[in-house]
């Protein structure tokens, strides 16, 4: 249970760190693209993913699964604290987001075993 909470937290304090970062970014009248948001997350969840999948014994799709899921429903209750509004595009974000957790987690066995 202790690795996998390290494993949780990585993805938490990226969630709180990066929208700091951006609302730095846009002091300065930078835009950043739509886009960059997506990328960054889906390699956040890559990476998370694999660290997820180096730990784990078996079935790690399964791993991956619940990890995206569970970032997915951390980002969705946030979205309902801050009313923002609900799309098929949101749908959409956090479906890229389960896979690409899953698919780190695959990577991440799949190089453990050699």
């Amino acid at each position: 249970m202790k690795k996998y909470l390290k494993v949780i937290l990585v993805p938490i304090i990226f969630l709180i760190l990066t929208p700091l970062l951006f609302s730095i970014i846009n002091l300065f009248d930078i835009e950043i693209k739509k886009i960059f948001y997506l990328g960054m997350m889906i390699i956040m969840s890559l990476i998370t993913g694999f660290f997820l999948g180096t730990i784990t014994n078996s079935k790690a799709y399964l791993k991956g699964l619940a990890l995206g899921f569970l970032m997915s429903l951390i980002m969705f209750l946030i979205s309902l604290l801050l009313r923002s509004k609900f799309s098929f595009y949101t749908i959409v974000y956090y479906a890229i987001i389960i896979v690409s957790s899953m698919m780190g987690s695959i990577i991440g066995i799949t190089k453990k075993d050699k």
